[in-house]
């Protein structure tokens, strides 16, 4: 005698097995979106002056905004990420500025560039990423700057 599946339980065996294909598949697909690998205690301290401020990435570069700084070693690229100078409580930074960039160096995209977490300039500093290498939106620095907390 043969017997047959009923509907529901075909729908029911269909269901359990998506769900393990998609728990399977969450630990391969849940990489930071931030900077890869962004290391914390490699990061190191860069006095310079402002050579150029770019508000948006020039062709090449990683997205984002950008600092070209002049230091003792020769010129550095600084990204700021995504939101660095943008929102009302972001910094305001000119060409021809002394600044400090708390930070890492890495190779993306084929070239070096320093990963800013920090940017201290006219004595207050403005947090660009958290310790993960994660951008920092302006509505968070927004909030933050309300609570009277720094990020």
């Amino acid at each position: 005698m043969r017997r047959s599946r009923s509907k529901p339980t075909l729908l029911i065996a269909g269901l359990l097995t998506g769900l393990m294909l998609a728990i399977a598949a969450v630990p391969l697909l849940a990489q930071p979106v931030g900077v890869p690998a962004y290391d914390i205690s490699k990061e190191v301290t860069l006095s310079g002056t402002v050579a150029s401020v770019l508000q948006k990435a020039a062709p090449g570069m990683t997205w984002g905004s950008h600092l070209l700084i002049e230091t003792a070693t020769g010129r550095v690229d600084a990204s700021l990420g995504r939101w660095g100078l943008e929102g009302k409580n972001a910094p305001s930074i000119m060409p021809g500025q002394q600044v400090e960039v708390t930070g890492m160096m890495k190779t993306l995209k084929g070239k070096e560039i320093f990963v800013t977490r920090s940017v201290k300039v006219n004595g207050k500093v403005y947090t660009m990423r958290d310790a993960h290498g994660m951008a920092i939106s302006p509505q968070s620095r927004k909030r933050a700057a309300e609570k009277g907390e720094s990020l």
